[in-house]
């Protein structure tokens, strides 16, 4: 099948604020596709919802519940003349809830969709260890989990890799009035959850003597840590997001070391806000985001505090190169449409069957 007619897609993920699952969805929208959802939370539900007790020892056990009942959803928004089954870290899912997909719309490709290192324990549930050799498709922003001792060794077929994308709705340079810019400005920001390397180089940063402000889910712990480094505690999603990214001289991009990073999606968000990055180096990251030429790159702790000095003496620099961020993550086709296009493509462009 090619793509010369609309098609008709079912995704199933995250529909709480802050996920990139609804940015997805309103890309595959703007391609012309029909596009149903199935969210796998309550309606209500944030990330910083505390887990009950039951919660937590279903985690442990790795069995997840299906608070949303999505199993059983999916059946009924399925419908015969379905293309496409795209789900979304889903980790409650059954391999009996895909074998009944394929009676139900017998013509559907069904794709896994993550961001996740999917060798680590934490990101797979039992439910889907038993449901991964049933996917026709699984697309992975992690380059390594492709090779043959990982994602492969569970019985999954077919694999595609794709670089991290951006949401172009809400991705982009942002006017702020003088009191929003007043509200977040910062010489040097993180936006991200807590982790114990990351709070390390930014105590490094403020040692230094540079501003630092963060934002995020779990720094409770680090705030008055030192005067140089604000904690918000708190999140930032979507549009505001992009206000704090664009508000700052400097954001931050860290690589998270139990997902084994080598770009996240702040690799390409922050160039594509009009943010200027230092990023955490990596061969993946610098092919996105230029060196030098459109965002700054640190190799460790001394050369982060380094290349952070260097940029903050050198307004000129910095703002040419966030510029040019911006732009290059169009022209190199970054945003969620584009992206999401070219794996339309590829997966109807070859038969379902291995």
């Amino acid at each position: 099948m090619s793509l010369d007619r609309p098609l008709s897609i079912v995704v199933v993920g995250q529909t709480i604020a802050g996920s990139r699952t609804p940015q997805r969805v309103a890309a595959l929208r703007r391609l012309g596709h029909r596009v149903g959802v199935v969210p796998i939370n309550r309606d209500g539900a944030t990330y910083e919802d505390r887990p009950s007790l039951m919660d937590r020892l279903r985690y442990r056990l790795r069995l997840p519940a299906d608070p949303a009942s999505c199993n059983d959803a999916v059946l009924t928004a399925v419908a015969r003349d379905c293309d496409l089954v795209w789900i979304e870290a889903v980790p409650m899912i059954r391999a009996a809830t895909l074998n009944r997909l394929r009676q139900v719309a017998p013509k559907a490709l069904l794709a896994w969709y993550s961001e996740d290192d999917m060798m680590n324990p934490i990101h797979r549930s039992r439910w889907l260890e038993r449901a991964m050799p049933v996917f026709d498709w699984w697309l992975t922003t992690k380059s390594f989990n492709l090779d043959a001792d990982e994602v492969p060794s569970w019985g999954v077929r077919r694999m595609l890799f794709v670089n991290n994308s951006f949401d172009p709705d809400l991705h982009h340079p942002t006017a702020l009035s003088e009191t929003e810019r007043r509200e977040v400005q910062a010489d040097i920001t993180f936006i991200g959850t807590f982790e114990a390397p990351r709070a390390a180089s930014l105590l490094r940063l403020a040692e230094a003597g540079m501003a630092v402000r963060v934002w995020g889910n779990g720094w409770g712990g680090w705030i008055d840590r030192h005067p140089n480094l604000r904690i918000e505690n708190r999140p930032v999603y979507d549009r505001d997001y992009a206000k704090v990214v664009g508000a700052a001289k400097i954001s931050l991009g860290f690589l998270r070391k139990g997902n084994r990073d080598r770009q996240t999606c702040r690799t390409v968000e922050i160039p594509a806000c009009g943010g200027f990055m230092l990023h955490e180096y990596s061969d993946e990251a610098a092919a996105l985001v230029h060196p030098d030429s459109e965002a700054g790159f640190f190799r460790d702790d001394d050369d982060l505090v380094t290349q952070a000095k260097r940029w903050l003496a050198d307004d000129t620099a910095r703002i040419k190169a966030a510029q040019t961020a911006a732009r290059a993550m169009i022209e190199r086709g970054h945003s969620h449409d584009a992206r999401l296009h070219g794996i339309l493509n590829r997966l109807f462009g070859e038969s379902k069957t291995p």
